[in-house]
């Protein structure tokens, strides 16, 4: 028995660092095209939204009015602006998980001009209840501002919904990897994924208003961008990966160590 309580002690210990450690060394998303194979189904409902203002520096002036929420839905591929800022939260057919590879991937509408993608950026948080939201490690290796119509390399980011003309997928194994405390605990089930929130990034840079990704760095984004458009134009998100939750793997060696690559 005592061996058998070393053993699980060493195990332990040998497991801790990769929970903690999360650093940027150069990862890039997959880039998926509207009519992959791969895609299994589409957000089906809207649990919530706020759009947020055209500027974030002078809210009086009003907030994106572009589309509407529910034009996200399916795989139509229409626009909703969320603004400087804004969010919306969706649901899907069926529960999303953290199967083989991405999980599941988001749109947006860049496009590409100068030699870069034009593109409007944002976090993509989950949620098992709709109450508590783990947000995806973001990276952003980008520190230029650019300005409402400049275009970026879309391999400076990484985790960052928008960054490429086709959609971003995104691993829900990376929120175990970076050791997010809402995974650990439980509170959010990487196998049991009922909502996706998309928060437009704020990319102020030069001023300082800028969101900032998960190693406390500016996120740059276009700014100002001041129009009934403004902020990530969302098109939709796509499941890869989906079914029932997989009771208790969390709890194994082996669940733990699938989580790593």
């Amino acid at each position: 028995m005592r061996n058998f309580l070393t053993t699980l002690i060493l195990l332990a210990i040998a497991a801790t660092p990769a929970f903690a450690v999360f650093t940027d060394s150069g990862q890039v998303n997959n880039q998926y095209d509207r009519t992959d194979p791969a895609l299994a189904a589409w957000a089906s409902g809207v649990a919530g939204y706020q759009a947020g203002p055209m500027d974030y520096k002078d809210p009086g002036a009003g907030t994106a009015d572009y589309g509407f929420p529910t034009d996200v839905l399916g795989d139509a591929g229409s626009i909703f602006s969320l603004g400087d800022g804004g969010w919306i939260t969706l649901t899907f057919p069926a529960p999303i998980i953290d199967g083989p590879g991405d999980d599941l991937v988001v749109f947006e509408n860049g496009f590409e001009y100068n030699g870069g993608v034009f593109m409007e950026l944002g976090f993509v948080e989950v949620s098992s209840d709709g109450e508590t939201f783990a947000r995806m490690p973001a990276l952003c290796r980008h520190d230029v501002q650019p300005g409402p119509w400049d275009v970026s390399p879309a391999g400076d980011f990484y985790n960052l919904a928008g960054n490429f003309v086709g959609g971003t997928g995104f691993d829900l194994a990376d929120l175990a990897a970076c050791g997010d405390s809402d995974v650990l605990s439980g509170a959010v089930d990487l196998q049991n994924i009922t909502h996706v929130r998309i928060v437009d990034v704020i990319g102020d840079i030069a001023d300082g208003g800028a969101t900032r990704d998960f190693l406390g760095r500016a996120v740059a984004d276009p700014y100002p961008t001041a129009s009934a458009s403004c902020g990530m134009d969302l098109t939709g998100v796509a499941v890869i990966n989906a079914g029932d939750p997989v009771a208790g793997e969390m709890k194994t060696w082996g669940g733990v160590k699938e989580l790593y690559r």
